[in-house]
């Protein structure tokens, strides 16, 4: 990369609000930088259009920052549907190919679009199987130092056990979680604040995170908090997992959703556990949340259960 683009990479800012453009700022230049343009003009359409797409996913999808939901080609689809109307033809048709061809460079396309013309990848939000998650569990006793065994279990024991997001498990603190008799609860801070009660299935894992010698003040261990949350968890689970199958914390977040969704828990309780201001992370996970009998879906619908 020439000096003049990563000049332009450093310096440019979208005429966006500065508030949207510090949220996405890192994400973007990482990833344009990732996808190495090759001149200045290059480099400031794709810092446009990317910085676009992330404050959309933010604000609008309430979708993590996280490169394989950002730059899914079902994700880019719905965003040049819903964004680009205001946009001549080939304008629109120029950035949605934009994004394509940066999703492609980066190597987490999802091809799973009109055009694509090969089979779609499996879908990076499908929840896991019980069976997935005894052996994924398993394997975080199996890790070749105690360090990497207890951040494995701090990522499955947040992530699968109260659907946090990779950034926000990277911020909890030991004084962020509460244990008694009646559970365990996590109280989540920055963009999305709440409290969230863990599952009772994860409630031992975490009581026994917090009661091991590595944790002084964040749960998950580290010297220093990492810039990019998601890059730097998915390379240590990556390289951790010796080869083998590795979760990744969407998926893990998926599988808390549609438990509590085959459980009949509210919806409108689950999006505030979640943190999201939408629906639609429940309208991506429908076809997975087991369908109810039809004398149990009478029963809803004559308000039977509240007589």
């Amino acid at each position: 990369m020439g000096a003049d683009v990563a000049r332009t990479l450093q310096d440019f800012t979208p005429m966006i609000p500065k508030r949207l453009w510090n949220e996405v700022a890192t994400f973007t230049r990482a990833a344009v930088t990732d996808f190495a343009p090759t001149t200045t003009a290059e480099a400031s359409k794709a810092m446009t259009v990317v910085s676009r797409l992330a404050v959309w996913t933010t604000e609008t999808a309430c979708l993590p920052l996280e490169r394989e939901i950002v730059f899914s080609g079902r994700h880019i689809e719905m965003f040049a549907a819903r964004q680009m109307k205001h946009l001549t033809p080939v304008v629109a048709r120029a950035e949605r190919l934009r994004l394509l061809r940066i999703a492609g460079e980066l190597q987490t396309f999802d091809p799973a679009r009109r055009d694509a013309g090969k089979k779609p990848r499996p879908n990076p939000f499908a929840p896991y199987s019980p069976a997935a998650l005894v052996r994924f569990r398993s394997q975080a006793a199996t890790r070749s130092t105690a360090l990497r065994r207890h951040n494995w279990l701090v990522l499955l024991s947040l992530a699968a056990g109260c659907a946090l997001t990779t950034a926000e498990i990277l911020q909890v603190k030991a004084e962020d979680l509460s244990t008694t008799e009646l559970g365990v609860t996590v109280t989540v801070r920055g963009a999305s604040p709440r409290t969230v009660v863990c599952l009772a299935d994860w409630e031992a894992n975490i009581r026994q995170l917090l009661a091991g010698p590595l944790v002084v003040d964040y749960l998950f261990v580290k010297d220093v908090r990492p810039n990019d949350a998601v890059a730097y968890v998915k390379k240590f689970l990556n390289s951790t997992s010796k080869g083998s199958e590795f979760p990744t914390v969407e998926r893990l977040r998926s599988t808390w959703i549609v438990g509590h969704l085959d459980a009949r828990t509210p919806i409108v309780a689950l999006a505030q556990a979640l943190g999201v201001k939408t629906f639609s992370t429940f309208e991506r996970l429908a076809p997975y949340v087991k369908e109810a009998e039809p004398s149990e879906l009478r029963t809803f619908f004559r308000g039977e259960l509240n007589r």
